[in-house]
């Protein structure tokens, strides 16, 4: 039972961060192991078609975020500070045109979650991001070999005074807000969830 009580931490614990401590660097190894264990994920038909780009060099980050937008809910907010910026980036890319087979983005977003979760365990924090331009494809050099990203992993070590919270959810009532530091997510009830 400690396990499943574990995972079910670890899931809760996992939310989107969208401010991060800009002075502390996410290596290449690190974006490599968190594809390692990605790897391990299931795919339609064991087909193993995704690919992942890795950004690890700040001023890339940069680059790539410029391609990208941060929360639709948050029409105030422009995005982290400078300094809060994320410091890498993990696209899960597939062959270009695989965006049209919700199988492949059945694929991306398993691998995702499981980046994201594998990130959490090591003290990572990150955001999952599928609204970006079509330049993000040619800055992070896979549209010249074939691919497109499918969902953009915003990866690095949380900003000390950032903080998610998990509000219990009234039906109907997801939206989430930010009051400061603090980003509060609601969340439906079990009950709210039961279809039968």
């Amino acid at each position: 039972m400690a396990e499943e009580k574990d995972l079910a931490a670890l899931v809760r614990d996992s939310r989107s961060y969208r401010r991060f401590d800009g002075t502390r660097p996410v290596g290449q190894d690190v974006l490599r192991g968190l594809v390692d264990v990605a790897r391990f994920a299931p795919t339609g038909n064991n087909t193993q078609t995704l690919r992942f780009a890795l950004v690890a060099d700040p001023a890339k980050a940069l680059e790539v975020e410029s391609h990208h937008h941060w929360a639709a809910l948050l029409a105030d907010w422009d995005g982290p500070a400078e300094g809060e910026k994320p410091t890498a980036y993990i696209a899960v890319c597939a062959p270009t045109g695989a965006s049209k087979l919700p199988i492949r983005i059945l694929d991306a977003g398993i691998a995702a979650q499981t980046i994201m979760l594998d990130a959490r365990s090591r003290g990572l924090v990150g955001c999952m991001i599928k609204s970006y331009d079509a330049g993000l494809d040619e800055v992070l050099g896979v549209a010249q070999k074939g691919y497109e990203c499918l969902v953009l992993l915003a990866l690095g070590w949380p900003a000390a005074d950032e903080r998610v919270v998990l509000e219990e959810g009234a039906p109907g009532k997801v939206a989430y807000w930010r009051e400061g530091t603090c980003h509060h997510v609601p969340k439906l009830g079990v009950d709210d969830l039961l279809v039968g």
